[in-house]
């Protein structure tokens, strides 16, 4: 099921209509101003596994780091994986 754009006022008006279709119907919606996404309004259930795959993201990461880091001295070790935590925040889950 692909996202619905809808702009502010529709989503303000239609509140409870919408968070319902998202909650139990799986329905997503992308709210808009001017035409710009602003936010995104999903269900519990969706946001659950958008977590469990950042969480996921984020470990394979951090082993890939380990991996790299391997024999390095422990100041380096630490350096690069502050590098990483940066990176990971920076780019958020991608």
């Amino acid at each position: 099921m692909s996202a619905l754009e809808i702009g502010v006022a529709q989503a303000k008006s239609s509140f409870s209509e919408i968070m319902g279709r998202a909650a139990y119907g799986g329905q997503q919606f992308i709210i808009q101003r001017r035409g710009k996404p602003l936010a995104v309004l999903i269900g519990m259930a969706e946001y659950e596994e958008f977590l469990v795959f950042r969480r996921a993201q984020r470990l394979l990461r951090f082993q890939r780091l380990r991996d790299v880091a391997g024999d390095m001295p422990e100041d380096e070790a630490l350096a690069l994986a502050q590098v990483v935590v940066e990176d990971v925040r920076h780019r958020g889950t991608t």
